[in-house]
């Protein structure tokens, strides 16, 4: 997700947007800029992070992605690597239904890219993950019938958390750890505290804006 405001030019932050499509399990990761080095370091970060086992990433057609960096964290870690479509807006819908709930109706589409920022955004995107993973139902397909010529639909609605609770390939460690995660987190104050950080991160961005605009210009 590109926190370029209304131009790319120059270095801007990212935000990381992994998630897993079976049980919705989403975690986000500011990046400083596109360099290799902040995008490994973030991936190696959510693999540690994910309670579940990575088998397949399934990224899009970014260089930051289809480059040898990535495909060699994927050999290491015995990791199945996919590229989606070129051309296919359709092609990668679970991320960018998150970049929307989870990335765009909290930092809106500023340009973001400062240090300043970035630690705001770093606590921000921790603090969003922890509770759309614990807290938020989401909706999820699990059946679908063609019947005279329509599509009939059947969802699940559940929070990804108990999603990873039923799988029996998580072990119990990874269970009772997840457990006391959420028992232990208040709900209204991770609230609150995504409330505060946003707004620390509109009135840094208020400021570097009105910095920027008394800037004098030179010919």
């Amino acid at each position: 997700m590109h926190h370029c405001g209304e131009s790319g030019d120059g270095q801007f932050i990212y935000t990381l947007t992994a998630t897993e499509i079976t049980r919705g399990w989403t975690e986000l990761m500011p990046l400083r800029n596109k360099a290799m080095v902040w995008t490994m370091s973030s991936l190696r970060d959510i693999k540690e992070k994910f309670p579940v086992n990575i088998r397949k990433i399934h990224s899009d057609n970014s260089s930051e992605f289809i480059n040898s960096y990535l495909l060699n964290f994927c050999r290491e870690n015995g990791i199945e690597f996919r590229r989606s479509r070129s051309y296919k807006k359709n092609d990668a819908p679970y991320v960018e239904s998150k970049n929307w709930s989870m990335v765009r109706q909290y930092t809106g589409w500023r340009r973001y890219d400062t240090e300043e920022e970035y630690q705001i955004l770093k606590k921000l995107t921790k603090l969003i993950s922890l509770r759309h993973n614990l807290f938020i139902p989401q909706m999820k397909i699990i059946e679908k019938q063609r019947i005279n010529g329509q599509v009939k639909k059947k969802y699940q609605i559940d929070i990804p958390v108990n999603r990873v609770l039923r799988m029996n390939d998580v072990d119990q460690t990874m269970k009772k750890n997840l457990i006391n995660l959420r028992n232990r987190i208040d709900i209204v104050k991770l609230t609150k505290g995504i409330v505060y950080l946003r707004e620390e991160l509109e009135k840094i961005y208020t400021v570097k804006r009105s910095k920027q605009k008394c800037l004098p210009e030179l010919e």
